[in-house]
């Protein structure tokens, strides 16, 4: 089972040496692959240093640019599964397995690893979010249930694992903004299984977050904009189905080029 995990990263020079070891450390049969999201500082060079296929944006490009970059390698790669989690240290590895297990026993398409469905995981060490992520979060849990009638408790999880149907949707759409939201909205319109198993969370092991208490209410605001706009756009016309997927396209286009890809 040819699986790939990869990590989107912006300036995370602290951490994401650390975070390929432990991949490499719970699961050594793995390709890692790193999406360099235009970092001015020495990020590719660490994961490079690290072992790590390194996919270098030109400029900075967003989160979720630098995911569909991971989805679409993996596609193209002929993986069967990938799996993706940040770059700061926050994603224990071993949290990481677990999601892969659930699609590897074929029990989702496209599993979800949540801080909150099971409170009581919560270990001392782990990250607490603040206040106003905590709203944030609560907004758009309750929002998007509402719009798939299907319950998330952690909608901005980025620590997913997914099969090659979930490859195929998202290599093709996969908005640049709200990643994390829409890709949960399109994947449940689009008849894929999609689940949610508890995980915890670290806090980070370096860098700072760039959500500050104004971004995020603007965060939450332009959010639910993209949900409600997702309510009413049509179905993508593709043939993703929860159990099999036509990769035509895909297969025609051959593997992934070589050109900003280092080891």
């Amino acid at each position: 089972m040819r699986t790939l995990v990869f990590i989107p990263a912006w300036n995370e020079e602290a951490a994401v040496a650390d975070v390929i070891e432990g991949i490499r450390g719970r699961m050594p049969d793995v390709d890692v692959l790193v999406v360099d999201d235009g970092s001015t500082d020495a990020t590719a060079t660490r994961a490079r240093a690290a072992g790590a296929l390194v996919a270098s944006l030109p400029f900075n490009q967003g989160l979720g640019a630098a995911l569909q970059t991971g989805y679409l390698y993996a596609l193209r790669g002929g993986y069967e599964y990938c799996a993706h989690l940040d770059a700061d240290g926050q994603h224990p590895p071993a949290e990481v397995v677990r999601l892969l297990e659930e699609v590897y026993a074929d029990r989702a398409d496209l599993v979800i690893g949540s801080r909150y469905s099971d409170p009581g995981r919560a270990e001392s060490d782990d990250y607490r979010p603040t206040l106003s992520r905590r709203i944030g979060i609560g907004v758009f849990r309750f929002f998007l249930t509402l719009a798939t009638r299907q319950r998330f408790t952690d909608t901005t999880s980025g620590m997913r694992a997914a099969n090659r149907g979930v490859m195929e949707l998202f290599s093709k759409h996969y908005s640049p903004d709200f990643a994390e939201i829409e890709s949960l909205q399109l994947a449940v319109r689009q008849g894929l299984r999609v689940e949610e198993i508890p995980v915890r969370m670290l806090d980070r092991l370096g860098g700072t977050s760039f959500l500050t208490p104004l971004r995020s209410a603007f965060f939450i605001f332009k959010g639910l904009i993209v949900l409600l706009v997702g309510m009413f756009r049509p179905r993508v016309p593709a043939s993703v189905g929860a159990h099999g997927v036509s990769a035509d396209d895909a297969i025609e286009a051959g593997p992934p080029k070589e050109e900003g890809m280092e080891q």
